[in-house]
């Protein structure tokens, strides 16, 4: 049975190979359908390195859920008996800030990509998806990536310009170095690779990007500056395409006696 279409974002496809030894991801479902809430059951508890920490069918519960379980990923519907995913996220972020939520969507209302981003979401995941993309998307979110297609991205960047400001000023040219290598899919290890510096340097470098962009993720710091014009996604990305390139270039042209080294 779908949750989709077949677009699928690299990062997703990237992270859903994962290896017996991962440590355990804790999911919560908040889906007031049966059908969707048992198929998603049965699709993560099949998982080796997912654990299903349980399913609630409304705000009530879902908060009582995350307060008990505190898990690392929540699956959250928009449209639930007693409020919205929405809401229901920015209530669990506020008592549980380190919580990765995706939000399910289906509905037609307005604006719910900007509604769930401004809340805190890592994400969406359209519900007319294939059911096994859930599985790569909360292995995505528990790392701190986020799960968006390129054109769901575009739309959300548009609505966001008319809101521009000049927060992205304050930032560092490290930080800046920084926000775009997150533009382009890079990890905090792969940053501190890229840069020359800890991983720990890198925590702290966006601690104070998303700080001084009044950000709550990673993935809303990133739309902010590209927003406010402190980076640009089109040239970033291009440039990530030629280093790229520049790298496998590299690792078949080295001379021989490096190749056995």
């Amino acid at each position: 049975m779908p949750l989709g279409s077949k677009g699928v974002s690299s990062s997703i496809e990237a992270s859903s190979q994962m290896s017996a030894s991962a440590v355990m991801i804790r999911v919560a479902i908040v889906d007031d359908h049966p059908v969707i809430s048992e198929g998603l059951s049965r699709i993560l508890s099949a998982e080796i390195d997912i654990e299903l920490t349980g399913v609630a069918a409304n705000v009530a519960e879902a908060l009582a859920l995350v307060e008990r379980q505190r898990p690392h990923v929540v699956l959250m519907d928009y449209l639930l008996p007693d409020g919205d995913g929405v809401e229901a996220t920015k209530k669990i972020l506020k008592r549980w800030p380190e919580t990765k939520i995706l939000l399910l969507t289906g509905s037609d209302v307005p604006d719910v990509h900007i509604l769930a981003f401004a809340a805190g979401c890592v994400g969406f995941l359209a519900k007319n998806r294939p059911w096994g993309e859930v599985v790569g998307a909360v292995r995505a979110a528990s790392r701190g990536q986020s799960v968006m297609r390129a054109d769901e991205l575009t739309d959300l960047l548009s609505q966001l310009r008319h809101t521009s400001d000049d927060r992205g000023k304050w930032l560092t040219t490290r930080e800046i170095d920084v926000l775009r290598l997150l533009a382009v899919g890079r990890t905090t290890p792969d940053i501190a690779a890229d840069l020359f510096v800890s991983a720990h340097t890198v925590r702290n470098h966006i601690s104070s990007i998303l700080s001084k962009l009044g950000a709550h993720s990673k993935l809303e710091a990133v739309a902010v500056a590209s927003r406010d014009g402190v980076i640009s996604l089109d040239r970033v990305r291009h440039e990530g395409e030629i280093a790229t390139d520049r790298t496998t270039a590299a690792k078949f042209h080295r001379p021989r006696s490096l190749r056995s080294a």
